[in-house]
Protein backbone atom coordinates (compact mmCIF):
# COMPACT_ATOMS: atom_id res chain seq x y z
CA UNK A 1 0.00 0.00 0.00
CA UNK A 2 1.11 3.14 -0.76
CA UNK A 3 0.66 6.65 1.09
CA UNK A 4 1.81 10.01 1.96
CA UNK A 5 2.00 11.14 4.74
CA UNK A 6 2.56 14.89 6.79
CA UNK A 7 5.75 14.20 9.40
CA UNK A 8 6.22 17.66 10.75
CA UNK A 9 6.93 20.00 7.78
CA UNK A 10 7.85 17.22 5.61
CA UNK A 11 5.37 14.82 3.18
CA UNK A 12 6.79 11.34 3.36
CA UNK A 13 5.66 9.05 0.43
CA UNK A 14 5.63 6.13 1.89
CA UNK A 15 4.79 2.02 1.09
CA UNK A 16 4.15 -0.76 2.72
CA UNK A 17 4.67 -4.71 1.56
CA UNK A 18 5.52 -7.70 2.22
CA UNK A 19 8.86 -6.81 2.12
CA UNK A 20 8.67 -4.34 4.96
CA UNK A 21 9.29 -7.09 7.59
CA UNK A 22 12.36 -8.47 6.02
CA UNK A 23 13.84 -5.08 5.62
CA UNK A 24 13.23 -4.24 9.12
CA UNK A 25 14.91 -7.19 10.30
CA UNK A 26 17.96 -7.04 7.55
CA UNK A 27 18.55 -3.28 9.17
CA UNK A 28 17.78 -3.49 12.89
CA UNK A 29 17.69 -7.05 13.67
CA UNK A 30 14.65 -6.99 15.36
CA UNK A 31 11.42 -8.80 14.61
CA UNK A 32 8.70 -6.10 13.50
CA UNK A 33 5.66 -7.94 14.26
CA UNK A 34 7.34 -9.10 17.89
CA UNK A 35 8.40 -5.22 18.27
CA UNK A 36 4.60 -4.31 17.40
CA UNK A 37 3.12 -6.90 20.17
CA UNK A 38 6.01 -5.23 22.66
CA UNK A 39 5.12 -2.14 21.78
CA UNK A 40 0.93 -2.64 23.00
CA UNK A 41 2.43 -3.13 26.61
CA UNK A 42 6.14 -0.50 26.40
CA UNK A 43 5.52 2.55 24.81
CA UNK A 44 9.45 2.60 24.61
CA UNK A 45 9.48 -0.02 22.54
CA UNK A 46 7.20 2.13 20.10
CA UNK A 47 9.28 5.14 20.45
CA UNK A 48 12.38 3.08 18.99
CA UNK A 49 10.00 1.07 16.58
CA UNK A 50 8.00 3.35 15.01
CA UNK A 51 10.67 5.77 13.20
CA UNK A 52 12.39 2.42 12.09
CA UNK A 53 8.97 1.52 10.56
CA UNK A 54 8.52 4.47 8.85
CA UNK A 55 12.35 4.60 7.68
CA UNK A 56 11.88 1.35 5.86
CA UNK A 57 8.37 2.50 4.23
CA UNK A 58 9.34 5.74 3.16
CA UNK A 59 12.82 4.17 1.60
CA UNK A 60 10.74 1.35 -0.34
CA UNK A 61 8.81 4.28 -1.66
CA UNK A 62 11.67 6.37 -2.81
CA UNK A 63 12.98 2.88 -4.28
CA UNK A 64 10.26 2.64 -6.51
CA UNK A 65 10.53 6.13 -7.92
CA UNK A 66 11.09 5.87 -11.72
CA UNK A 67 14.61 7.49 -11.99
CA UNK A 68 15.58 6.15 -8.22
CA UNK A 69 19.10 4.85 -7.65
CA UNK A 70 18.52 3.88 -4.23
CA UNK A 71 19.86 0.14 -3.25
CA UNK A 72 17.04 -1.21 -0.61
CA UNK A 73 19.92 -4.14 -0.03
CA UNK A 74 22.22 -0.79 1.27
CA UNK A 75 20.17 0.68 3.93
CA UNK A 76 21.89 1.21 7.27
CA UNK A 77 21.54 2.77 10.43
CA UNK A 78 23.69 5.66 9.49
CA UNK A 79 21.52 6.25 6.57
CA UNK A 80 18.39 5.59 9.31
CA UNK A 81 19.70 8.56 11.40
CA UNK A 82 19.96 11.14 8.51
CA UNK A 83 16.86 10.63 7.33
CA UNK A 84 15.54 11.02 11.01
CA UNK A 85 17.20 14.37 11.25
CA UNK A 86 14.99 16.31 9.76
CA UNK A 87 12.34 16.00 11.88
CA UNK A 88 11.62 17.08 14.29
CA UNK A 89 11.20 15.34 18.16
CA UNK A 90 7.82 14.51 17.78
CA UNK A 91 7.02 14.66 14.08
CA UNK A 92 6.86 10.72 14.01
CA UNK A 93 4.91 10.06 17.22
CA UNK A 94 2.61 13.04 15.87
CA UNK A 95 1.82 11.02 12.79
CA UNK A 96 1.78 7.55 14.41
CA UNK A 97 -1.44 6.75 13.84
CA UNK A 98 -1.27 7.10 9.96
CA UNK A 99 1.63 5.09 9.79
CA UNK A 100 0.71 2.23 11.72
CA UNK A 101 -2.79 2.37 9.70
CA UNK A 102 -0.66 2.59 6.49
CA UNK A 103 1.12 -0.62 7.97
CA UNK A 104 -1.48 -2.51 9.32
CA UNK A 105 -3.87 -2.40 6.26
CA UNK A 106 -1.22 -3.83 4.17
CA UNK A 107 -1.95 -7.19 6.44
CA UNK A 108 -5.42 -6.96 5.53
CA UNK A 109 -7.05 -9.52 3.14
CA UNK A 110 -9.14 -8.02 0.10
CA UNK A 111 -10.17 -11.29 -1.10
CA UNK A 112 -13.08 -12.92 -0.52
CA UNK A 113 -13.52 -16.60 0.18
CA UNK A 114 -14.99 -18.75 -2.58
CA UNK A 115 -16.90 -21.41 -0.80
CA UNK A 116 -19.16 -20.03 2.60
CA UNK A 117 -18.24 -21.58 5.60
CA UNK A 118 -21.30 -24.27 6.52
CA UNK A 119 -22.27 -24.69 9.85
CA UNK A 120 -24.65 -27.02 10.50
Amino acid sequence: MYKEIQIGDVTVPMLANGATPLRYKMIFGKDLITEFQGAQSDASKAMDSLPELAFIMAKAAEAREENSDLDMNCLNRDMYISWLEQFGPFDIINASDQIVELYTGNMTTKSVPKKKDKKN
